[in-house]
């Protein structure tokens, strides 16, 4: 195990990937079924999540920051993807017997009613599981050292890892009384309580032209809309249109 270990530290390094953690995969037993990590792997034992910052200058270039932050996540996104698979194999080759399955920093994911996106592993409640940081107030990460700004990746294993938080920090979440990022939301969809409007922020944040034409020019159920928004929507396919809740946050 200290040698499976010591790989994916090196992985991580030699990617520039600063922070990582695991934890037991019981830690999200309770979220809904078919979205746990049980429902990944039947015997998981432990959950491993990885995030890498966005430089802040991609949320300084004002009106053009949408479109940097749109190419600085799609390539972001394939080469977390491409590091996770690389994990992956190093736990199946140095375990006996173990396996691991990636959950990608994107896509795919489950499409539900009209815009509802959901991840097959929430990323999010992971990483905060692992200890790399908690839920903030505008339904993302938000790390000590980083804020909002991490892209995460993370794998599901049937190899039972030691829990451990790399680097070492004491994660409070978002400060008390900083409330900015409800407040400059262009569309309300985050409120006081710290409830984000998902469908509603999705809708207004991502575009996909190929989709968007797609949906127009014919009549679909929902499993070929699901198909079609994977094929058209993934990578440079996809546009992001708002990133104000990260671009205001004074902690970036």
């Amino acid at each position: 195990m200290k040698k499976m270990i010591e790989e994916m530290t090196n992985l991580f390094a030699l990617n520039n990937i600063p922070v990582f953690g695991i934890t037991d995969a019981s830690s999200l037993k309770n979220e809904p079924f078919g979205y746990r990590p049980y429902d990944m792997i039947a015997l998981a034992e432990s959950l491993l999540c990885l995030g890498i910052p966005v430089p802040k200058g991609i949320f300084q270039c004002q009106k053009r920051s949408e479109w940097m932050y749109w190419r600085a996540a799609n390539i972001y996104y394939q080469n977390i993807d491409a590091v996770l698979m690389r994990a992956c194999s190093i736990i199946e080759e140095i375990g006996e017997g173990e396996v691991a399955v990636p959950i990608y920093t994107c896509f795919p994911y489950d499409l539900k009613g009209k815009g509802d996106f959901w991840a097959y592993v929430s990323l999010v409640k992971m990483a905060e599981a692992a200890g790399i940081g908690k839920v903030g107030k505008n339904g993302l990460l938000f790390s000590s050292k980083y804020g909002p700004k991490l892209l995460l990746g993370g794998i599901v294993t049937t190899a039972s890892l030691p829990a451990m938080a790399w680097p070492e920090k004491d994660e409070k979440g978002c400060p008390e009384g900083c409330y900015v990022c409800q407040e400059e939301c262009p569309i309300k969809a985050i409120d006081k309580s710290g409830k984000v409007d998902r469908v509603a922020c999705i809708k207004y944040s991502m575009r996909s032209p190929i989709f968007s034409n797609l949906m127009k020019a014919g009549n679909f159920g929902s499993e070929d809309v699901q198909m079609i928004n994977h094929v058209t929507a993934v990578d440079d396919h996809s546009m992001y249109r708002c990133i104000q809740c990260v671009s205001v946050c004074p902690y970036v």
